[in-house]
C-alpha cells in the first residue's frame, strides 16, 4: 500500500485506479489461490464460498469500514465504468449459475471478461500516467518540485521485488488454509460452504482490510474504494473462471449450491448498489453506508452461523 501510495504521487495516476489495479490484483491473490487450492483437492464448498463471501466481506466489511471512518469523494469518469462493470459481470455469475454450476467454458467466458476488463483499466491507467499530477479530490495541479522524490524506477522495483516475496508467503498460507478449514468444519459440524464464507472469506480479505486501513490512516480513500471494486471483479471473472475451468478439467463443473445461488449472490449484488450507486449518482459517499453495510454484514455473519443454510 506504501508503494502505491508513492506510485500515485511519482506518477500522478489517480487513487481509484491504482487501487483497480495494482492494489487490487495484490490483495486478490489469496482469494484466488485458497479457491483453486479447494477445487483442485475437490473442496467446491469452500471453493465457491470463499470467492462469494469473500466479494460480500470486501464490500460490508472492507468498504463499509472505509467508508465510515473516511467517506471519499471520487470523480465519477474514474469509478463508472469499474462500478458498473462489477455490477454487469455480478449479475452474469448469477445467470451463470441458476443451473447450479459452473461449466468449463462459462469459467472461461469470465476469464475473456477479466482480460478485457484488465486491458481496458490499464489502457486508462497509461492514459493517466501521461497527465500532469493532481491533488487527489481537489483539483489542483502540484509543481513539480511537490512530486514524491522517490524515482519511479525504485517505486517499481519495490513493488516488484515485494510481490514475489508475498506471493511465495501467499501459496504457502493459502494451502494451509484450505487444509485447516476443511478440518474445522468437520470439528464443528458444518458445512464446508459456511466455513468458506466465514472464516476463509474473512481470513482472505484481510489484505484488502489492512490495504483500507492504511489509506484511512494516510488519507488516501481512493485507494480502498478501487481496490474493493477492483478485488470485486477479479474474484467474479478470474477466480471463479479458474475455478469452472479446473472443474471442468476433473469431469465435473464447478457446483454451486441453491442457497449460494438464491440467498448469497442476490444478497452480494444488493450489498454492492448500496456501496457505488451514491458514488455514480453524486460522486461521493457517505458515513451512513459505512454503517448500514457493516451492519448487514454482521447480521448475514451471524444468519450464517446460526441458520448454517448453505
Amino acid at each position: 500500500m506504501r508503494a502505491a501510495i508513492s506510485l500515485n504521487k511519482v506518477t500522478g495516476i489517480n487513487q481509484v485506479i491504482i487501487g483497480a489495479t495494482f492494489v487490487s490484483v495484490a490483495t486478490t491473490l489469496p482469494e484466488v489461490f485458497v479457491s483453486i487450492f479447494a477445487v483442485s483437492a475437490g473442496n467446491h464448498g469452500i471453493a465457491v464460498g470463499n470467492a462469494i463471501g469473500a466479494m460480500i466481506a470486501n464490500v460490508a466489511l472492507v468498504l463499509a469500514i472505509s467508508l465510515a471512518f473516511m467517506p471519499q469523494a471520487v470523480k465519477r469518469r474514474d469509478i463508472f465504468g469499474k462500478a458498473v462493470f462489477l455490477l454487469l459481470i455480478t449479475g452474469v455469475v448469477f445467470l451463470f449459475a441458476l443451473d447450479l454450476k459452473v461449466s468449463w467454458y462459462e469459467g472461461a467466458i469470465l476469464i475473456a471478461a477479466f482480460i478485457v476488463f484488465l486491458i481496458l483499466t490499464v489502457t486508462k491507467t497509461q492514459r493517466a500516467g501521461q497527465k500532469k499530477t493532481l491533488t487527489e479530490g481537489a483539483g489542483d495541479y502540484l509543481p513539480q518540485k511537490e512530486r514524491e522524490k522517490e524515482s519511479p524506477k525504485k517505486v517499481w522495483l519495490k513493488i516488484a521485488l515485494g510481490f514475489v516475496f508475498g506471493q511465495l508467503m501467499l501459496i504457502t498460507g493459502a494451502f494451509a488454509l484450505v487444509e485447516n478449514g476443511e478440518k474445522l468444519a468437520h470439528i464443528l459440524g458444518i458445512s464446508e460452504t459456511v466455513v468458506g464464507f466465514t472464516v476463509i472469506a474473512i481470513g482472505t480479505s484481510l489484505p484488502e482490510l489492512t490495504a483500507a486501513i492504511i489509506s484511512i490512516r494516510r488519507k488516501s480513500g481512493g485507494l480502498a474504494i478501487g481496490n474493493v471494486i477492483g478485488a470485486n471483479v477479479i474474484n467474479c471473472t478470474l477466480l471463479l473462471g479458474v475455478c469452472g475451468i479446473i472443474g471442468g478439467v476433473r469431469g465435473d463443473a464447478l457446483p454451486v449450491s441453491r442457497e449460494t445461488v438464491f440467498i448469497a449472490i442476490p444478497i452480494l449484488f444488493v450489498l454492492t448498489l448500496i456501496a457505488v450507486l451514491p458514488l455514480l449518482i453524486r460522486g461521493k459517499a457517505s458515513r451512513w453506508q459505512g454503517v448500514v453495510l457493516l451492519t448487514a454484514y454482521l447480521a448475514y455473519v451471524g444468519y450464517l452461523v446460526v441458520a448454517q443454510p448453505l
